[in-house]
């Protein structure tokens, strides 16, 4: 065979492979982006599974004080009131940018709900309480690919 023609065959060869390892590479990139993304938006009152609970949000409200404590500036505290059936490590519950504030319970739409436990909880009603960023849209995460539209963290003056 010819010198000219193995080149070639060669080169073709290497042009293929390659074709393929960049595709593969694309195809690796693409399912690693779809896997960690955030897949599905629930609203409130829909129960959501998650470690083998069911998590519902029945409701939030924000206010500007909670427990004799202020909100700094740019920040309300947001309270969501969730059913739990089953058994879950509430810590693992997180609004996006705010930080968790240890709750004392109460009262929404007539109903009692207790204080969030730090940790393993059974099933029943609690309260969770976060700082949020005000004036911006709150979501409640639960688990790596579930969020809870919580609305919009407005508190009228």
């Amino acid at each position: 065979m010819d010198d000219k023609v193995k080149k070639r065959r060669v080169r073709n060869i290497l042009l293929i492979v390659g074709t393929l390892a960049v595709i593969a590479v694309i195809v690796l990139i693409v399912w690693l982006v779809d896997k960690y993304d955030v897949t599905s938006t629930r609203h409130m009152g829909e129960a959501v599974e998650y470690s083998g609970a069911s998590v519902t949000v029945d409701g939030a409200t924000f206010t500007r004080e909670y427990g004799g404590e202020q909100a700094e500036e740019g920040a309300v505290f947001a309270r969501v009131y969730i059913t739990l059936s089953g058994e879950v490590n509430l810590l693992e519950l997180q609004v996006a940018g705010g930080d968790r504030v240890p709750s004392s319970g109460g009262t929404f739409g007539g109903e009692s709900y207790a204080a969030s436990p730090e940790g393993d909880a059974n099933s029943g009603k609690y309260e969770l309480v976060f700082l949020a960023v005000e004036n911006a849209d709150a979501y409640l995460f639960i688990g790596e690919k579930d969020r809870v539209f919580l609305g919009t963290a407005i508190v009228l003056k």
